[in-house]
């Protein structure tokens, strides 16, 4: 009867370790629900075009440098990284330093401050759907609405207007691992990329859980058998 309760249990278990090689297509993502995972490949290109297209007015505060190891890159490519970002002293920054913070200032948005994106995917409900969802929402305002001056319309924003030009397009970026750079896939990767900065062991904790779970239930059946052999006698 115990090895019974084995191969199930095993087979579970692997299942755990290989989710998260799988991928989403644009739009579709693998970190939602309790046995969300992120998806490390498509959130190192959405940190690649956070640093091309994002980073040049929004910050992501609450991440240094050597946070990228848990993102993948090994640490010498993480340092590489680090070296190539220049400190407002002039310095090459290292893997202790923060994220480095944009210079731009609220007027060029007519007095609207771009958000922190460290932790923006837990901020706004529906997280990377939202975020995808703004990113290629950008559209023509429907008849009878009026764009206030220096706004852009988007059907995913609350209110439909924000100081935010559209930031993507096609070819924006040109991704290191050769996937095409549509602005969806764009979307969609950074949405990948700022679900993993707001819960950086999102992949770990919902592994865990799942062993934690399986684990449990095979001891409940496991008591269960044994409790049933005793009380028939020992036969």
């Amino acid at each position: 009867m115990m090895r019974a309760f084995y191969t199930p249990l095993l087979a579970l278990l692997a299942f755990t370790g290989i989710a998260r090689a799988q991928t989403s297509p644009p739009g579709q993502f693998s970190s939602g629900g309790a046995l969300g995972h992120i998806d490390l490949a498509a959130a190192q290109r959405g940190f690649q075009v956070y640093e091309t297209v994002c980073a040049a007015c929004h910050t992501l505060g609450a991440l240094h440098y050597r946070d990228l190891e848990a993102l993948g890159f090994t640490p010498e490519q993480a340092a590489g990284i680090a070296s190539g970002i220049k400190e407002p002293d002039g310095s090459a920054a290292t893997l202790d330093s923060p994220f480095k913070a944009p210079s731009i200032t609220a007027a060029a948005f007519g007095g609207a401050v771009p958000p922190d994106l460290s932790s923006i995917a837990a901020q706004r409900p529906g997280g990377a759907d939202y975020i995808y969802a703004l990113l290629t929402g950008f559209t023509a305002a429907p008849n009878g609405v009026t764009v206030l001056p220096s706004h852009y319309y988007n059907s995913a924003y609350p209110g439909g207007q924000l100081a935010m030009p559209p930031p993507l397009h096609d070819n924006a970026v040109t991704y290191a691992d050769g996937t095409s750079a549509t602005q969806a896939q764009e979307a969609s990767d950074v949405a990948e990329f700022l679900t993993w900065s707001a819960d950086p062991t999102l992949t770990e904790r919902h592994e865990i859980g799942l062993r934690a779970v399986i684990f449990f239930a095979f001891l409940f059946f496991v008591a269960l058998a044994t409790k049933r052999r005793i009380w028939r006698g020992g036969d």
